[in-house]
């Protein structure tokens, strides 16, 4: 197959064994695991639940240990069929490099959560892309001889299993190599074709009746029937309702029902029904295209860019982007505007994801933050200004102190790649410390309100992750010594924490000076 489901099923005596991917399953099985990374995304109200958490509880085993489990197997299995095609001294020679994509909705959790279920199994270091990115990389430089301008705006709509992730694209530069920047920050939600399934699911024990739906979900005639619907009905489906599937359950054993179009074990399923099933995911996804095209055109206008209303194209690309009746239903929403599925769309996010590590190809020049990130640190107190907030008085000082938020970097701001951020902190140490009162711990906080507020306040502000600065090998001749004002000698330390801004997540690394040094660590638990 060109493509394996995200699927995995352990023995229930043994949770080290275990069949996954394509392979036949004997046991319940667990999918969607990608989506176990990211458990804070919101799930659609239409999409039935699944057994996926009883059954991880069943098996006492966590999402990071499936995960790995997963990618240890792909891992495994590429590297046995390339062992095939390759010799092996030449193979262990060569330098690998490992990269890894993940939606552009995910947290910075959910990312720093991949990172070590991929070093779980046996993938490390790897680089993160975010995967409507390496989809557009890749489809725009098979593209950009065919019709592609400096200023063209695009739309890149990947539309996967688990998730539908949106992100727009401005073409900079065509030769000597492709570069595109980010124009508004990315959207998305959980609107895969994963959904379609569950929702195909629901629909047969609404036809069946919970009693024999109980039964027949255990059974090899439900399995094939879901086997059609994903790899023939949904697949075939393009909004007719006039359209008629017969689904089969070999051997199920169903009562015939005729009002409910069910005779000798098959179900006549109505265009209707099919597209009952697709209708919600459908309406989300098209208010996501529509928000992104609409955030691009404003942006753009506001810059008074000479193509601020036009915007190219919009590519559909994943494994559900190669769906007819979702190409149909966007472009009845936006008849301006041509939807192309790319030749071989499914596999662009993998191939963008090759190309990514190929700078001299294509590249990214720039992104759009989606969210404020910046520090809570303690302020003059003042009266008027503070009123109303929590203050403490601070001994080394002789002055009250009230927490504030500094705002390094603003939700919607154009990012330059690789581009370090500096956020400076200062401790004050008593003297005679110990060297393990150098370990300074700073939460790196998040809003993703409209405004960043100016305080600390619950509901508004989150932490991202805490950052762990070790500077117990540092020069303690870069400490500044002082006085206080109870006559107390301090130790002033600066430093800085510096954030670089990659494709997926970001890279924190500690300065003072200017110099790197010393060792900064991300904790997202």
């Amino acid at each position: 197959q060109p493509k394996v489901p995200t699927v995995i099923s352990y023995d229930p005596y043994n949770n080290k064994s275990f069949t996954w991917g394509a392979q036949r399953h004997k046991n319940e099985i667990i999918e969607g695991i990608k989506l176990l990374l990211d458990p804070d995304q919101e799930q659609p109200i239409y999409v039935p639940q699944s057994n996926t958490k009883n059954e991880l509880k069943r098996l006492g085993k966590p999402p990071l240990e499936v995960a790995a489990d997963y990618i240890g197997a792909i891992y495994q299995h590429a590297r046995s069929r390339i062992e095939t095609k390759v010799h092996l001294d030449y193979l262990h020679m060569c330098q690998k490099k490992f990269v890894v994509s993940v939606p552009a909705v995910w947290s910075d959790k959910a990312m720093d959560t991949t990172r070590k279920a991929a070093k779980m199994a046996g993938i490390h270091p790897i680089t993160l892309i975010k995967e409507p990115e390496a989809a557009a990389l890749y489809t725009l430089h098979v593209l950009q001889e065919k019709a592609l301008s400096v200023g063209d705006a695009f739309v890149l709509c990947d539309a996967g299993g688990g998730t539908v992730d949106l992100i727009s694209y401005e073409v900079t530069n065509l030769s000597p190599k492709l570069k595109l920047k980010e124009l508004v920050p990315g959207k998305g939600g959980m609107a895969g074709s994963l959904g379609l399934n569950k929702r195909f699911e629901q629909a047969v024990e609404d036809v069946v009746g919970e009693e024999q739906f109980h039964t027949l979900r255990k059974t090899t005639g439900f399995e094939q029937a879901m086997l059609q619907f994903d790899r023939s009905i949904k697949t075939a489906f393009r909004g007719d309702i006039d359209d008629e599937y017969y689904v089969n359950f070999p051997m199920a054993k169903l009562q015939d029902d005729e009002m409910n179009n069910i005779q000798a074990n098959c179900w006549n399923m109505k265009g209707d029904n099919v597209k009952g099933i697709f209708q919600p995911l459908m309406t989300d996804i098209q208010r996501l295209v529509d928000d992104q095209v609409n955030l691009v055109k404003v942006k753009r206008m506001s810059e008074s860019h000479p193509k601020a209303k036009e915007i190219k194209a919009i590519f559909l690309v994943g494994g559900f982007g190669s769906s007819e009746y979702l190409k149909k239903c966007l472009e009845e929403t936006h008849p301006g505007i041509q939807v192309i599925q790319p030749h071989d769309a499914w596999s662009a996010i993998v191939k963008g994801a090759v190309l990514s590590q190929l700078p001299d190809e294509a590249t990214i020049t720039s992104s759009v933050a989606t969210r404020h990130y910046g520090v809570s640190a303690n302020n003059d107190w003042e009266e008027i200004r503070d009123r109303g907030q929590e203050k403490v008085w601070l001994e080394s000082h002789g002055k009250f102190k009230v927490a504030k938020m500094t705002w390094y970097i603003y939700q919607g701001e154009d990012l330059e790649r690789d581009h370090k951020i500096i956020f400076p902190f200062y401790r004050s140490l008593d003297d005679g410390f110990s060297p393990d009162r150098l370990i300074f711990k700073d939460e790196l906080m998040q809003s993703e309100s409209i405004q960043p507020p100016l305080y600390p306040k619950h509901g508004l502000t989150t932490p991202n992750c805490t950052l762990i600065a070790d500077l117990r090998n540092v020069d303690r001749s870069l400490f500044r010594a002082r006085s206080g004002h109870n006559g107390k000698v301090y130790h002033d330390v600066y430093y800085d924490l510096a954030i670089t801004l990659q494709s997926a997540g970001m890279k924190f690394s500690l300065e003072i000076g200017g110099e790197e040094i010393g060792s900064v660590e991300a904790k997202y638990d």
